[in-house]
């Protein structure tokens, strides 16, 4: 089973090639990103290098959050001027400590986050969280990939497992999400507006309470 020190690990090797493939945010996420007030505080699950900082109004206040130091450098180093209220955090946010230091926020987004957590239990646990911090007129945009497609089969560990290599390199490891899986374990932890979209090999979930 893999767990977040692989993930970090992982990522550390292939950062600067993964960072140079994400120099903006494709047109499907910033056509479901919300309109955000001047000031509104954003926090950035698995932020990578930030790209979603470039989609972003220069009047809010952003946290970005991920478990690889190569790739919150690039971060840094991409995003060093434009967003002077943006502040990078390398931790992982699959534990308790990260979200206590955290205030609530406008809005939450995890992009290609939940299907690197290995268990329903993980993803539970972190949609509870993103709960718990999120103000009650805030919204959630969470994206998966669609894995259950038999083009993926090759890859496959087990029935909800695959480690799929990056252009040839180290291997990623993946939970395998239905289409339905996500949008369940949020209604189940409290959250009362779900929405999908599904484009391509991605699912789009737009969350609020």
């Amino acid at each position: 089973m893999f767990d977040t020190k692989k993930v970090a690990d992982t990522y550390d090797q292939i950062a600067l090639n993964f960072s140079a493939t994400r120099g903006k945010l494709s047109p499907e996420v910033i056509s479901l990103l919300p309109a955000l007030p001047k000031g509104a505080t954003v926090l950035d699950l698995g932020c990578g290098n930030g790209v979603l900082l470039t989609a972003l109004p220069e009047d809010i206040s952003y946290t970005g959050i991920d478990i690889s130091p190569t790739l919150l450098k690039e971060a840094s180093r991409s995003h060093p001027v434009a967003h002077p209220v943006a502040r990078f955090i390398l931790s992982d946010i699959s534990v308790d400590s990260t979200w206590e230091r955290l205030d609530l926020f406008d809005f939450i987004a995890a992009l290609a986050v939940f299907h690197h957590l290995p268990t329903s239990d993980d993803h539970i646990k972190l949609l509870l969280y993103i709960k718990q911090h999120l103000k009650p007129t805030g919204s959630v945009l969470v994206s998966v990939w669609r894995l259950t497609q038999s083009r993926f089969d090759k890859y496959r560990t087990d029935s909800k497992h695959l480690s799929i290599p990056f252009h040839n390199g180290p291997a990623r490891d993946f939970f395998a999400f239905t289409d339905d899986e996500l949008p369940k374990l949020a209604k189940q932890v409290g959250f009362g507006n779900i929405k999908t979209k599904i484009v391509k090999d991605n699912l789009y979930l737009s969350l609020s309470l």
